[in-house]
């Protein structure tokens, strides 16, 4: 059955350049005297002939197992696909060059020859020194545009790499500008923003929307009695335990010192205070080891949700604000809830 070209060729490759050796070819002739006579002279020549083809089919078979360095392909083969096709089929399996073989072709044959970038054309009968030099060019312009096509691969790789490089980079610097060095939770400059964003959305949405205000207790004496070092350390493990706590949606920010706010979109006030006391319970459980010994700490909560006490950012943190005041009054380590 003749090979049609309807399906979809497979991704081209080019075909490797041969350094050392003989150079392998594949001879397409479907004259049988004329492919023994040309086989034979291109062995001398110093060539290895690695098969003969006499049909489009076979063609593409033996070049597939083959590899060729070169196809030398008679332009009129038997059967439906002649030459012109089958050299269009193997340029673009293989990027095999090629080198057409006629004994004579009118210029609609030669232009559709052209289409398929052919090394070369030989026209029988063929003189042995303008064989072997038409072979040569052909595989020297083969190597070139080898060459050239690595070159060019080479330097896209180089810029796909810098680019991907860029891009890590700024995304590395965007986190770094977002984020607090010492607890690794958000910083205020990103509170700035993603609090008015997510409040236009709830807004939008008519979602529920809460904001959660902590502070830890006695801090200042911590500081004083254990040393900054300690109070650092403790920092950090509490932006630790905020992130394991929260919910996916959830965002921590560290507002100042050891106050720390969380954004919880899509929460209720009951669904934050419920939060909050988790987080509550999770800090009083933490230790932090230092040179005075194992410290235990406590943090107090204030609770705020959209449109209950307020529409706009300043108010809702106004009155977990007041919140977190009522709960360092009552005793501290409590979550409270803002007044209506």
């Amino acid at each position: 059955m003749p090979i049609s070209d309807s399906s979809p060729p497979p991704v081209a490759q080019l075909s490797p350049v041969r350094t050392e050796g003989p150079y392998r070819l594949l001879l397409v002739e479907d004259e049988k005297i004329t492919a023994l006579d040309l086989r034979a002279t291109l062995i001398e020549l110093g060539y290895d002939v690695v098969g003969v083809a006499s049909s489009c089919k076979e063609a593409l078979e033996r070049a597939a197992l083959d590899q060729p360095d070169l196809v030398l392909m008679d332009i009129r083969l038997s059967g439906s696909d002649d030459g012109i096709k089958t050299a269009a089929m193997l340029r673009a399996r293989q990027q095999v060059p090629i080198v057409y073989l006629t004994a004579n072709a009118n210029s609609a044959t030669l232009a559709r020859a052209l289409e398929t970038e052919p090394g070369g054309y030989l026209h029988k009968p063929y003189d042995p020194r303008s064989l072997h030099t038409t072979i040569q060019l052909a595989l020297r312009r083969h190597a070139a545009e080898h060459s050239r096509r690595e070159a060019h691969s080479g330097e896209r790789r180089r810029h796909e790499q810098r680019s991907n490089e860029l891009v890590a980079l700024a995304e590395q610097l965007s986190d770094e500008a977002n984020t607090d060095a010492l607890t690794s939770l958000y910083n205020r400059r990103f509170f700035d923003h993603f609090m008015t964003e997510r409040l236009q959305v709830a807004q939008r949405d008519h979602e529920p929307f809460a904001v959660i205000l902590l502070d830890l207790d006695h801090f200042k004496q911590l500081n004083d009695q254990h040393g900054h070092l300690a109070g650092d350390a403790v920092l950090r493990e509490v932006g630790a335990a905020l992130r394991r706590g929260l919910r996916e949606r959830d965002v921590a920010c560290r507002y100042g010192g050891e106050e720390v706010v969380v954004v919880a979109p899509g929460a209720s006030l009951t669904d934050a205070c419920q939060l909050a006391e988790r987080l509550r319970t999770d800090i009083s459980g933490l230790t932090v080891n230092c040179d005075s010994g194992p410290l235990t700490f406590t943090a107090s909560f204030g609770v705020a949700a959209f449109p209950e006490h307020g529409l706009a950012a300043a108010a809702l943190l106004n009155a977990a604000d007041s919140a977190l005041y009522r709960a360092k009054r009552c005793g501290r380590n409590s979550v409270v809830p803002a007044r209506l």
